[in-house]
């Protein structure tokens, strides 16, 4: 196996064998913030240029925390000029998940979602069945024999931690072993002090509002906050929701600027959320994720028409009749 994963790492190194401009291009979730910052170290060396980007700026308090103190230099995709990078990377997520890119290539993904579209990458290094992106990237260091710094092994612990929902969610041995090399170089209190920056008072008024609107049907909660100004809000909400003995799907609507953003929690292992949620809402948007744990998000334009100024009640059916329409042709 490591002999597969050092062919692998020398194909990527090919790449860069004329020390090309690099763009990373993230969602800055902490999974994907670690991963940016590794692959950056990885090659340091070997590019002649290396930025990131993000998508959409990061409203939740935990990745603002993460990248400030960690000081992880990034800049916005919309004020990148792509056309200055000679390659361009996408981490934890795939080249149909940044909308500012369907019209270039992307020659580089390293992901562990689940693949979404067939893109002609130059490199591809995408693993379903890993927690986190964050334990591929490790890897490589391992392979590279580099040793991270005390901030870049923080920043890898976080996303690895993160993205298994604290080693609870699709938690594999390679992310066990990379935790394991990585946890005595990280600095304990820097963990803790990025882990424990959670939400705003603000924030915490929606979960009253999420209460407020609960309706659990057969075991299945469903939650439609209307407009919110961040979808981060909707995560903390649904695995605050899962966590509740009588509910073993919890799944949580909001509209963000233009689009309807759903969050999906499960713990019915003879349902795989991920798959269900990518054949159930795509079209009319894009959806995926993993067998507990799924996302979609549907423009409004591309919603049932009145649905976009409808209250909870409404959009909650029209959910539960796309997933119930998808698992009969399942």
């Amino acid at each position: 196996m490591n002999r597969e994963k050092k062919i692998l790492l020398e194909k990527l190194f090919s790449l860069f064998e004329s020390r090309p401009s690099l763009l990373i291009v993230i969602h800055p979730d902490p999974d994907s913030i670690a991963s940016a910052m590794a692959f950056r170290r990885l090659l340091l060396r070997k590019a002649s240029k290396i930025q990131i980007s993000y998508d959409e700026a990061s409203k939740r308090l935990q990745n603002q925390a993460m990248i400030r103190l960690l000081k992880v230099p990034m800049t916005s995709i919309h004020q990148t000029r792509l056309s200055d990078f000679e390659l361009i990377a996408v981490l934890d997520g795939q080249w149909n998940h940044f909308p500012a890119l369907l019209d270039h290539k992307v020659n580089i993904c390293i992901d562990h979602h689940p693949i979404a579209v067939e893109h002609p990458y130059q490199f591809a290094d995408i693993r379903p069945h890993i927690g986190a992106t964050s334990t591929i990237l490790a890897e490589y260091l391992q392979l590279a024999k580099i040793q991270p710094s005390q901030p870049l092994a923080t920043a890898l612990c976080y996303g690895i931690k993160t993205d298994t929902d604290a080693f609870t969610r699709n938690m594999q041995k390679e992310d066990a072993l990379a935790f394991a090399w990585l946890f005595p170089q990280a600095d304990f209190y820097l963990f803790k002090s990025i882990d424990q920056v959670e939400m705003s008072a603000r924030e915490l008024e929606y979960f009253r509002i999420a209460l407020d609107l609960l309706k659990i049907k057969r075991k299945t909660a469903f939650i439609h906050i209307g407009a919110t100004p961040n979808p981060d809000i909707l995560v903390m909400i649904a695995d605050f929701l899962i966590k509740v003995r009588e509910i073993e799907m919890a799944i949580v609507s909001g509209f963000e600027a233009d689009r309807l953003v759903v969050i999906f929690r499960n713990r019915n292992p003879r349902i795989d959320i991920g798959k269900l949620a990518k054949k159930a809402f795509e079209p009319p948007g894009i959806a995926g994720g993993h067998k507990y744990s799924a996302r979609a998000e549907i423009p409004n334009h591309l919603l049932p028409q009145g649905l976009e100024h409808s209250v909870g009640e409404k959009i909650n059916r029209w959910l539960e009749q796309r997933l119930k329409s998808a698992r009969a042709k399942s």
